[in-house]
Order: C-alpha cells, then sequence, then structure tokens
C-alpha cells in the first residue's frame, strides 16, 4: 500500500515539474485528474504561477538578448541606418505590437519624421512627417516621458493634424505606445509601438520599449557626436589646406609683384608684364589696347575664344569706372579684365583667362596690381617717347627749313642715312595737336613725324611707305573721328636733303587733291603729277571742265549703262587703232565704230579739230583718273 502510494506521488510530482516549465495554462488532462481534492486545486493554482513565472523569466531572458546584441552591434558601430533597423526589428518581435517606428527630429525644424519602421503597409507612413507642435510624437518629446493612448482617434492631450490622422487611418493603427529617445537634456526622437486594435499597455511593455529607445538615443548620439567630430576634423583640414593654398598663393602673388616691379625697372614694356602674368598664372593672358583690341597679334593668334569687342569694351569701361577686374564669360572660358588707367585716359587693358594659378580674390588684386604697374610703364614710355618724338620733329623740321646746323646738332638722335619715302597727311582744316602725337604712336620707329601748318609731315623708314601712310591715316582718322582726312606719298630712296622739295611738291598734290573730289583715302604723288599744271585747285571748277566735255557720254552711259566713256578711253590709250580697242575690250571692230559714232554725236565739239581733241583727252584721263582714286579709296 505504501508502495502504491509512493510511486503515484512520484508521478504526480513528475508531472508537475513538467507542467511547470509548460507555457501558461498548459496542464494535461491526467495531472488534473490526479489532482482533483481540496489539496490538488491549491497545487494546480501554485503550478499556474510558476507557469507565469517561468514565461516571464524566458521573456526577459529573450529581452536581455536582444538588448546585449543591441549593445555589440553599438560598441561596433559601422552602419548607423542599419543598425536602427534592426533595432526596430527587435523591439517589434519582442513588443509583438502591429507596427513599430522610429522618428527622428530634425535638426533646425523641431519636425519628426519616420527613419525606420516595421509592420507599416502604407508608404505615406513609412515617410511621415510630424509639424513640431502636433501630435503623439510632439506630446512625448515635449514631456520626455512614455506616452500611450489606447483609442488615437480620442486623444486630447496634443493637437491633431488632419495629414497626420490620414495616415494613422490609412494605416488602420489605433492604440500607441510612444518613448523618447533621450541623451541628457537633448530630445533625438521617438520610439513607437502600436496596435491595430484598442489596447492598454503594460508597465513591462512601457520598459521594454524604453530600454530599446535608450539603445536608439545612445546610436543617434554616437552618430552625431561621430559625424560633428569627421565634420570639425574636415573643417580642419580644410582650414589647414585653405591656409596652405593662401601662403603658397601670397608667395606666388609676392614674386610676381617683384618681376613686375623689375620690368618697370628695367624698362619692360606691358608686353613684358603680360608674358609675366601668363608665366605665373598658369593660363592665357593678353594686353589690349582702349578700345578691346589685342596689342600682340601674335600673342593673339588662335584666341578665337576671346569675347566679342562689344563685351570687351563693356568690361574696360567697368574696370575705369570702379577701379576693379571685370569678369566676362564666353562659352568656354571665363575672363578678368582691368583697365590700364591713364591720367586722363584708358590706356589699355590686360585680360587673364580664369587664372588657375591663384585664388580668385588674390588673382583679382594680381591684375589689378599688374594694371597699375602697366600704367607706370605706360607714363614711362610715353614720357620718353614724348621727348624722343619733339627731337625727332625738331630734326625734320630744321631739315624742312634748311637748318643743316640745328639738326646736326640734335645729338638725342641719330638722324636716318637715307629715308625710303615722305607723306604729307591732310587734316580736313582740323587742328593739329591730339592728331600729332596720334601719328606719332602710329608711325613709331618706322619714320620721324613733325606738324607743318595744319598737315602732318612724315619722312619714312619703312620698307612698305604706301601701306604704313594708309594705315597711319586710319589711327589718326579714327582718333579725332575725321574720316575725310587723305594723304599723299612719294615712294623712293631719299637722302635727307632732299625733303624740302619733296614737300613742296606734297603741298602742291594735296593741294591739288581736292579738285577731284576724292577725300578719305591715301594716294601716291606720281598719280597726278602731270596734271598740277593744267587744272586749277577749285573743285568746282575741275568737276565743271570735265562735266563741259564728256559730260553727255558719262550721263549716257549712266541712263542706258553702256561703256561709251571706256571705249573713247582705250581708243586715245591705244593710239586711236580701233583694231586694238575691239582686242582690248572683246568686241568687234564693227561695235568699236558704232560706239565712237555715238560719242561724236554726243559730244559737243568736233574730234578733228586739235584744239577740242587735246580738251578731249585732258578731260577723259582727268575722269580715269578720278574714278581710279576713287576705287582705291572705296567710295
Amino acid at each position: 500500500m505504501d508502495a502504491q502510494i509512493t510511486g503515484d506521488s512520484i508521478e504526480v510530482a513528475s508531472a508537475v515539474l513538467t507542467a511547470a516549465t509548460a507555457e501558461p495554462g498548459q496542464i494535461p488532462e491526467d495531472l488534473r485528474r490526479m489532482l482533483a481534492d481540496a489539496d490538488g486545486r491549491a497545487l494546480l493554482g501554485q503550478l499556474r504561477n510558476a507557469q507565469l513565472t517561468q514565461a516571464r523569466l524566458r521573456r526577459r531572458a529573450a529581452e536581455l538578448e536582444a538588448l546585449f546584441s543591441t549593445a555589440r552591434e553599438l560598441v561596433r558601430l559601422q552602419d548607423v541606418d542599419e543598425v536602427l533597423q534592426r533595432l526596430v526589428e527587435r523591439a517589434h518581435e519582442l513588443m509583438g505590437t502591429d507596427v513599430t517606428y522610429l522618428s527622428e527630429f530634425e535638426t533646425g525644424s523641431g519636425q519628426l519624421r519616420v527613419r525606420h519602421s516595421k509592420g507599416t503597409a502604407t508608404p505615406e507612413f513609412r515617410d511621415l512627417l510630424v509639424p513640431a507642435g502636433y501630435g503623439l510624437a510632439s506630446l512625448v518629446a515635449r514631456t520626455r516621458e512614455p506616452v500611450w493612448v489606447a483609442q488615437y482617434e480620442q486623444m486630447s492631450d496634443a493637437p491633431h493634424d488632419e495629414r497626420i490622422d490620414a495616415a494613422v487611418r490609412a494605416e488602420g493603427l489605433v492604440s500607441f505606445l510612444g518613448v523618447p529617445l533621450a541623451v541628457g537634456d537633448e530630445v533625438l526622437g521617438a520610439l513607437f509601438a502600436c496596435n491595430r486594435f484598442p489596447h492598454d499597455f503594460s508597465p513591462e511593455q512601457v520598459l521594454l520599449l524604453s530600454a530599446f529607445a535608450d539603445h536608439a538615443a545612445s546610436v543617434l548620439h554616437s552618430a552625431r557626436v561621430l559625424a560633428d567630430a569627421e565634420s570639425a576634423k574636415e573643417r580642419t583640414e580644410q582650414a589647414n589646406r585653405e591656409l596652405e593654398r593662401n601662403l603658397a598663393a601670397t608667395e606666388l602673388a609676392g614674386v610676381v609683384h617683384e618681376e613686375l616691379t623689375g620690368a618697370v625697372i628695367s624698362g619692360g614694356t606691358v608686353i613684358d608684364i603680360v608674358a609675366t602674368l601668363a608665366r605665373r598664372l598658369g593660363g592665357r593672358v593678353l594686353a589690349l589696347d582702349a578700345q578691346g583690341r589685342p596689342l600682340d597679334t601674335g600673342m593673339a593668334s588662335g584666341l578665337d575664344d576671346l569675347p566679342p569687342l562689344s563685351a570687351l569694351t563693356a568690361a574696360i569701361g567697368r574696370s575705369h569706372e570702379n577701379g576693379h577686374a571685370s569678369e566676362v564669360s564666353t562659352a568656354r572660358s571665363e575672363w578678368l579684365v582691368t583697365a590700364i588707367i591713364g591720367a586722363d585716359r584708358v590706356l589699355g587693358a590686360i585680360i587673364a583667362e580664369d587664372p588657375h594659378g591663384l585664388p580668385e580674390d588674390v588673382a583679382r588684386r594680381t591684375l589689378e596690381r599688374a594694371a597699375h604697374v602697366a600704367a607706370l610703364v605706360s607714363f614711362k614710355q610715353d614720357a620718353v617717347a614724348a621727348i624722343r618724338a619733339e627731337h625727332r620733329a625738331r630734326w625734320l623740321l630744321s631739315v624742312l627749313s634748311g637748318d643743316v646746323r640745328a639738326s646736326a646738332d640734335d645729338v638725342l638722335i641719330a638722324p636716318p642715312a637715307h629715308l625710303t619715302g615722305c607723306t604729307l597727311i591732310e587734316l580736313a582744316g582740323l587742328g593739329g595737336g591730339s592728331a600729332v602725337a596720334v601719328a606719332e604712336r602710329a608711325v613709331g620707329d618706322d619714320g620721324l613725324v613733325a606738324q607743318l601748318d595744319r598737315r602732318i609731315v612724315v619722312s619714312w623708314t619703312s620698307p612698305d611707305v604706301m601701306a604704313a601712310t594708309e594705315r597711319a591715316r586710319r589711327v589718326v582718322a579714327d582718333a579725332v573721328r575725321e574720316p575725310s582726312i587723305f594723304a599723299v606719298a612719294v615712294v623712293r630712296d631719299l637722302v635727307p636733303g632732299e625733303l624740302p622739295s619733296i614737300v613742296r611738291r606734297l603741298t602742291a598734290d594735296v593741294d591739288f587733291l581736292p579738285a577731284l573730289g576724292v577725300t578719305g583715302t591715301t594716294v601716291s604723288s606720281d598719280a597726278f603729277a602731270p596734271y598740277h599744271a593744267l587744272v586749277p585747285h577749285d573743285p568746282q571748277t575741275v568737276s565743271r571742265f570735265i562735266s563741259d566735255v564728256v559730260g553727255p557720254v558719262i550721263a549716257w552711259d549712266e541712263r542706258r549703262g553702256t561703256v561709251l566713256f571706256d571705249t573713247l578711253a582705250s581708243y586715245f590709250d591705244s593710239g586711236e587703232n580701233r583694231a586694238v580697242v575691239a582686242d582690248q575690250m572683246h568686241i568687234h571692230a564693227n561695235t568699236v565704230q558704232q560706239r565712237l559714232e555715238r560719242v561724236r554725236a554726243l559730244l559737243h565739239g568736233d574730234m578733228g579739230d586739235p584744239e577740242f581733241r587735246f580738251r578731249l583727252q585732258s578731260a577723259v584721263r582727268l575722269e580715269r583718273l578720278r574714278r581710279s582714286i576713287r576705287e582705291a579709296a572705296g567710295s
């Protein structure tokens, strides 16, 4: 009997121990029957308590394992987003709620944005932005305490926002538990656990979610500290790089300034200054004249991407007004333009393409300093050139006046042994003054310039006298804004002693040229020397003479588009040989005869009369001369 009782007791004890480790409420039926008496029912109550205790211990162990795992990941912090997402996923598993999400404060705005979530179904909620002061999240942030509601729609502790409420309804969420992510006095965000049904959250759930929130706060705080440290390190490195760059730039600017100063002392030119800048800045640098045109065409060759002339002149004007470099852009390049400013005018400009060798502010100061140095160089060159030009003009005038002693005594110039020609520029009634200075700069070392009454005389050493004369004439005409200025040149080797007679001949040429009604060009004296003695200098008289003699023929050609005048001129040139005229004009001899008959009918005189024939040939040659000069001038 005792053995039987002992055996039953052992069986009951074994069943009780087994049931004690089962999930709460899982008690086998045979054990319930064995414990049907009063003492057994008391033991069943203790068994249920043991099951609950074991379940709590298992859950707590799982929670601790999850927290320890998160702590280990926090120590090995690499990817902040990955750590936070896994933290949200573990909290979601242990809390057993429908949705778990983490919201982070956006610095500056005070808004909270959902950063990581688990269990959400709508994209609107996964990227939800909660304005400052609205919703449950703002309440959590303000109170820095856990907050939970069983029915979100009935919450009245914080203002509702229609957009937030719409997102909550779309997600189907009803009950919320939110705990703050706080470090010290700073709230970094909030961690939420939500259900799609009404639910009162237990203290254990609040504590568990708070533990995960503390870990999340540590992750965010550590990430921000690391980011701030990295940012501070980057700022320090950037400051060091900027300091090194500025030191290098300052050193380079000092070297450039020293070289520019040396250029002034050694008598360098603006082109030398530009070459120094180009070498030191490592880019293209050019010198421009006051109209924005490159001074050194050799350096400017191939620069198709230079800014338009209008843009350059506008930039020079801006730089002249404010004294600083001005920007000009093209499709391919950025340029800085700095005016070279003289005492009363703009002397030119320096243009540099996007200088890479210096920071922009240092590059600007360097270019502006270079422009000042260039102005000093220009002043020095102008002063030297003015003295030299004065002595050269004095020498030339003394030669023209026949004062050989005065010309020989001027030791400041080396008188040319021989000259290649001489030019007289008619200023069309303007005074000499500035026009002479312009002519001196245009002629340069190719000749000597002086003012003779209201005309400019140039004795040339240039190998191409006609081209040099036309260039000087154009420069003077542009400078004084008088396009009618014209010039006459003698082209042949001369000795200084021949200049007085040559200038007298040129003076007669200049007086005669207006008689043909031609201005604004350069002509050779040899073209019309034979007519000086034949024709008075009054333009009206010359025009009337041509019109009276061959006017009807010219008028006929103009009305009908014929070439009677050309036929007549060819007839005289050929020695009045009709066959030669036909061959030269590529027409039939009968056509020549017909044209000459028409000419005879139009003329007011008899071509057989020697006196009329002389007048006719003179008028034809004068008209041909007038036409050739006009064609050469492009008029």
